[in-house]
């Protein structure tokens, strides 16, 4: 996806038990899609379940990572929402974060059986979705219980070029040194230093990456930030992978 959204992307073929749908956003006057997976046992009982919502990465849709996360959810006892448009500007000119924070999810509190603590509510994403999952999380703490971000693209919230994009593993010290000094600037950076003590023990927060991905440096230097600052977390590095979900799946779920 391009600085133009994409509405409503209706996926060609979806997994069982996954559907496509939309929601109206008052912000924009636009029905927006998103698809949801219910578990097996959704139309059979009357609890309510925890949710997972999913980001995107950069020129993705809805519709992309559904087949990608089908091991994921399938045997998980959880909602899950693959989201439409991309987090990386947030409210850019599309106002995104408004629209996911305030709209689409009590859209989903209030149409399905939830569990709507922040305990329950998960966020995950997928390069710039990565990016903008952990942002989101940091940010909206009180929403967000856990998140997992795939590979994400933290260099646009480092600093205002790419530096780290490409770099090797070896140089993310010297370069996360060179990056503190944007750490008064908004960015993640700052939103972690600002709500450290919200998120440190109750935030579950795993980011995984593969080893021969472009952004593996990126990832590097906020797993040292959030050591810097003893927040808990699982840092995953896969071998032999490299900016590839489907692939990174796979491999975690063997």
């Amino acid at each position: 996806m391009d600085n133009k959204l994409n509405f409503i992307n209706d996926p060609l073929e979806t997994p069982e038990n996954v559907t496509h749908k939309t929601f109206f956003s008052e912000l924009i006057k636009q029905e927006i899609g998103y698809n949801i997976y219910l578990p097996y046992d959704y139309t059979e009982c009357s609890k309510n379940y925890a949710v997972l919502y999913h980001l995107h990465g950069w020129k993705g849709n809805e519709s992309s990572d559904i087949w990608n996360l089908e091991k994921i959810y399938r045997n998980k006892d959880f909602i899950t929402v693959f989201v439409n448009g991309t987090p990386g500007y947030l409210d850019g000119e599309v106002p995104m974060e408004s629209i996911i924070i305030t709209e689409l999810i009590p859209f989903i509190d209030k149409n399905y059986r939830t569990n709507a603590t922040r305990e329950n509510r998960l966020i995950s994403g997928f390069s710039m979705g990565g990016a903008g999952a952990f942002y989101y999380a940091v940010k909206y703490y009180q929403l967000f219980g856990s998140v997992i971000a795939y590979a994400g693209t933290y260099h646009h919230f480092f600093h205002k070029g790419s530096r780290t994009v490409g770099e090797p593993i070896e140089k993310a010290n010297d370069l996360f040194e060179i990056e503190l000094k944007f750490i008064k600037e908004e960015g993640i950076f700052n939103l972690i230093m600002q709500n450290n003590e919200n998120i440190r023990n109750y935030l579950n927060i795993k980011i995984i990456v593969g080893k021969n991905d472009v952004l593996l440096c990126d990832n590097e230097i906020l797993h040292l930030f959030l050591n810097s600052l003893n927040i808990p977390h699982e840092y995953r590095i896969i071998e032999e992978i490299g900016h590839e979900l489907g692939k990174i799946i796979e491999r975690i779920n063997e």
